[in-house]
């Protein structure tokens, strides 16, 4: 049986445009291929705040969830330089949520929030060259002194949930203070680095991803050669595959 592609469209009232907003990939179950989910460009909160046809929301998930069997055997593919932080927490939530087993793959990165969503899955593979970095929540923030206490209040409640949720992946022997000193430090792992703390696996075989998404350009410590794409490049590339979207549904429309 070939793999059926179902393809997510949403009809854009203002515009009249038909936009694709992403895809899933379901492949014959009884061969053990079970379904493939791509988790790739920036975590954002909701439609609204998509930049590219690769970003994801927690809507997304539940929507690919809802057409698939709860029980069903899954294979989530990262590469994304994360994004926000409790739409992120969402999409852990609603993945830790399906009962078959998730085997996430690292194809090229999981940083900030996308290594939260990482933890979700019941098997972790980062594959040769691939990597992982966690740090501290970041926010933009306005306002007086008070504000600004309580913005930092908020922040530190976010990191302690983040730490939880990487301490139930950690290795045995492997402390809440060792994990908090990397996130502190900005920390970009290898798959062997990052499985000195976690219960993950290295996949040997190498695997060419280019990372790109707006949320790279935020962090202090970005390795050199990850290729990012500038918020003018992703709106660039987004009016394109709106406009070919629109010619699909006209295509579709007229029975071509």
């Amino acid at each position: 049986m070939e793999p059926m592609k179902m393809n997510f469209r949403k009809r854009n009232g203002k515009a009249k445009k038909a936009e694709s907003v992403g895809y899933i990939e379901v492949r014959d179950a009884a061969q053990g291929s079970g379904v493939e989910m791509y988790i790739y460009g920036d975590i954002v909160s909701s439609e609204w705040d998509k930049w590219s046809d690769e970003d994801r929301c927690p809507q997304d998930i539940a929507d690919f969830l809802a057409q698939i069997d709860r029980d069903a055997d899954m294979t989530i593919y990262i590469n994304s330089g994360g994004g926000d932080v409790f739409a992120g927490i969402g999409i852990y939530n609603i993945l830790r949520r399906h009962t078959g087993h998730k085997k996430g793959i690292v194809d090229g990165i999981a940083a900030s929030i996308a290594s939260v969503i990482m933890m979700a899955c019941d098997e972790i593979v980062v594959a040769s060259g691939a990597q992982v970095m966690v740090h501290k929540p970041l926010t933009i923030a306005w306002g007086n002194a008070d504000d600004f206490t309580k913005t930092i209040e908020q922040l530190d409640k976010c990191q302690q949930s983040i730490t939880d949720i990487y301490m139930e992946k950690a290795r045995e022997g492997v402390t809440r203070e060792a994990v908090t000193e990397k996130i502190n430090a900005e920390t970009w792992m290898s798959g062997a680095e990052a499985a000195e703390l976690f219960d993950i696996s290295v996949d040997e075989k190498p695997v060419a991803v280019a990372c790109i998404g707006c949320m790279m350009d935020r962090y202090a410590h970005k390795p050199e050669g990850i290729r990012t794409e500038s918020a003018e490049e992703a709106e660039a590339r987004r009016a394109a595959a709106e406009e070919e979207a629109a010619i699909m549904a006209e295509m579709e429309l007229c029975g071509i």
